[in-house]
């Protein structure tokens, strides 16, 4: 693996199946451009976030991840650890999916992780609904898109995973790095987001200039993917990597926050139908590569990955 990421222009529909195959199976990470996605889409987005991280930790604590029952909220920073055996990560976030009512049939249903969002109140952070929903909208549009393109660079056909997203489970989630204090204010060990990798299909990361994020090199080599104007940096989960049978890298990557300012991104976790089932796609597997994987459903695979990363540390 490069110490650089492929960038990826899908506005160029010519052979973008092929380019993003390559970058699926060598790297697991690239950087989306040609998007088509309204920079004040992604800035009302950013604003929103801002405005709630500045919120007393006493104010947002009314909107705790715990209070919520379907991992929705606020979660503040060192509650969740994401690299087993480091303090808890340097970061706060807030969870949202898609909100559901109390008469939605997987809610009836009682589907783990359905339900409703917690919501800032409009009159503390005004906007902040609309905002974040609008852009979820859009970066779902690119998530479909780029699935398309990838089922083709996989020999299938471009709606082959539509039937397990009909109903799907995204989870936006909105991140804040304090400026990272100094190594001896910080426990040993304790960075901004500790190493690992994404769970589900494809994540959509927008980061702001700070930088920060670290891949990992087939080697175990970090190297920076630093922030390119109105690009995403695009990687693939553990999902895709049983899906594809190893063919599709799910790649280890880290945030360190050594700019002396705060950082934000903001993370769309693309996850499929809950009861979707995931076992080796066709053409991933033969006599010589045998399935790796036993089956399992989306959200299965989903909750696991939840129980194994709450935090280690109290905040």
């Amino acid at each position: 693996m490069p110490s650089s990421l492929p960038i990826i222009d899908i506005s160029r529909a010519e052979g973008l199946p092929k380019r993003l195959d390559s970058a699926c199976r060598q790297e697991g990470f690239f950087y989306v451009v040609g998007h088509g996605i309204d920079p004040q889409i992604r800035a009302r987005a950013f604003d929103a976030a801002r405005r709630f991280f500045d919120l007393s930790d006493e104010i947002k604590q009314r909107w705790h991840i715990e209070r919520s029952g379907i991992h929705r909220g606020w979660d503040p920073v060192a509650w969740q650890s994401l690299e087993p055996g480091r303090p808890g990560d340097l970061k706060e976030s807030f969870y949202l999916g898609v909100d559901r009512a109390a008469d939605d049939p997987l809610v009836q249903a009682g589907t783990p992780n359905h339900g409703p969002n917690q919501w800032p109140g409009e009159a503390l952070v005004p906007g902040f609904r609309s905002a974040i929903e609008r852009y979820e909208s859009a970066t779902q549009r690119l998530a479909r898109q780029l699935l398309s393109a990838m089922a083709q660079g996989l020999g299938l056909p471009p709606g082959y995973f539509n039937t397990f997203m009909l109903d799907p489970m995204p989870v936006l989630r909105l991140l804040h790095y304090p400026q990272q204090p100094p190594s001896q204010a910080a426990l040993p060990g304790q960075i901004g987001c500790g190493a690992h990798t994404d769970w589900g299909s494809i994540t959509l990361l927008a980061q702001d200039e700070a930088g920060g994020l670290q891949v990992q090199d087939e080697h175990g080599n970090w190297f920076d993917a630093p922030p390119i104007a109105d690009a995403y940096v695009v990687n693939l989960g553990d999902m895709m990597a049983r899906w594809t049978n190893d063919h599709y890298r799910s790649t280890p990557h880290r945030v360190l926050n050594p700019s002396g300012r705060d950082r934000l991104s903001i993370a769309y976790f693309f996850d499929m139908d809950f009861h979707a089932r995931v076992e080796v796609l066709p053409g991933c597997s033969s006599e010589e590569r045998p399935p790796r994987y036993a089956p399992t459903t989306a959200g299965r695979h989903i909750i696991e990955m939840y129980e194994r990363t709450r935090a280690i540390a109290t905040p």
